[in-house]
């Protein structure tokens, strides 16, 4: 497939994609797991994030020799490791559950700071020779106007969803429909009011906001809605991909040469580990779990979508920054994928970080002392008995 089958369609299209794709995202970041979650991990989402931009901006700029501020943009989007890779991962490789949490929550997190950061960079691609005031006053433009929409469609199907009358048999189809509906809204209304004030790219702040406020509002048929954009979410990641590759020329991935092979084990062999290192310092989590997390943080679709909707905007200006862009995220994501993924399983059993499966017999004294310190050290642990009052009783002590 090439990009040139599309025709002018084409941006529109992957720009639609990227917006399913982001409300996902943010659909699944809940304020209550952000609240509930360990040091570690807020530090990995703040501290870790913050190192890994700078990082791959510094190894991107110094190695490919990207001008700095393409470098930063690249940089903000290989923040994102995204649940979409991590989650599959993590359902064959049965790490201990605070490793999988760590790894889960970050990459929740980090797909919608990731999409939120690489407007701001991409912004500054697009305007920074004009002067620090005019980037900040047009971003702002931009990033107020995708609250604003996405804040207004999604307190509008919030109440469609609570208050409307549905016939009962159909009422889960509809609400699924109206989700992903609301989702294209969204994007389709912040950038066709933004294109009339010269602000696009607001469509990407919208179905973030929006997304985030009804992901941690209180609507009917949840369930089916997050099943129903996982389905949905597979076939347009698909899509992206394909569009993704179509810009890419195998020439254009030789072209970044050696450079881009350093650039990949420098962000997946030092800045990665560093990152991590400094933002799990601590007793919770032992240095060999501190080391499985640094060697899995292969980036997802966050990553290659935006990437390719920037690459389409920038394509007919300025074609090298487009190819820049694009080889350089898709060989990261390409390799991190195929080598982190593919290895996760044989790093998890040389560190020992595969919990093992304890059986307890009895909820007395001993059994609850016995329990606690093997959870402690992130082992999984059942415990059998047959009062049900000491059942009640473990099971308020566990919650």
């Amino acid at each position: 497939m090439t990009p040139g089958i599309f025709g002018n369609a084409l941006q529109a299209i992957v720009g639609l994609s990227v917006a399913i794709i982001v409300f996902e995202g943010a659909f699944h970041l809940r304020l209550d797991r952000i609240r509930s979650a360990q040091r570690e991990t807020l530090r990995l989402v703040t501290l870790g994030a913050a190192v890994s931009l700078v990082g791959t901006a510094l190894v991107v700029h110094y190695v490919l020799g990207t001008p700095w501020d393409v470098a930063f943009l690249i940089g903000s989007l290989l923040v994102a490791t995204g649940p979409t890779v991590i989650t599959p991962i993590m359902s064959v490789v049965p790490v201990r559950e605070r490793v999988a949490s760590t790894l889960e929550t970050e990459g929740v997190v980090n797909d919608v700071t990731a999409a939120i950061m690489a407007i701001v960079m991409f912004e500054y691609v697009l305007l920074g020779s004009q002067g620090v005031p005019v980037l900040v006053r047009e971003f702002a433009v931009r990033f107020g106007l995708g609250i604003a929409v996405g804040a207004s469609v999604a307190g509008v199907l919030w109440y469609v969803l609570r208050h409307g009358t549905q016939a009962v048999e159909n009422a889960p189809q509809n609400a699924r429909l109206m989700v992903l509906v609301a989702s294209l809204v969204m994007y389709g209304l912040a950038e066709v009011i933004g294109a009339r004030f010269g602000a696009s790219e607001a469509g990407i702040a919208a179905v973030a906001t929006g997304g985030f406020l009804l992901g941690n509002t209180d609507i009917p048929y949840r369930d089916t809605i997050e099943q129903f954009k996982g389905d949905i979410s597979l076939l347009v990641i698909a899509f992206v991909f394909i569009t993704l590759a179509s810009l890419l020329s195998i020439d254009d991935l030789l072209e970044l040469g050696v450079g881009g092979i350093v650039t990949v084990v420098a962000i997946a062999g030092l800045i990665r580990p560093v990152a991590v290192l400094l933002s799990t310092a601590g007793d919770r989590l032992t240095i060999h779990e501190r080391v499985f997390i640094s060697g899995l943080g292969p980036r997802g679709i966050i990553p290659a979508s935006v990437a390719t909707l920037f690459a389409l905007e920038l394509q007919p200006t300025d074609p090298s920054t487009a190819t820049a862009l694009v080889g350089t995220v898709f060989l990261v994501i390409f390799a991190t994928v195929v080598f982190e993924g593919g290895l996760a399983r044989h790093l998890a059993q040389a560190l020992d970080v595969i919990p093992m499966r304890a059986i307890i017999i009895g909820g007395g004294r001993v059994g609850k002392e016995l329990a606690s310190r093997l959870e402690e050290r992130g082992e999984d642990v059942v415990i059998i008995e047959r009062d049900q009052r000491v059942v009640e009783e473990l099971r308020e002590a566990d919650s």
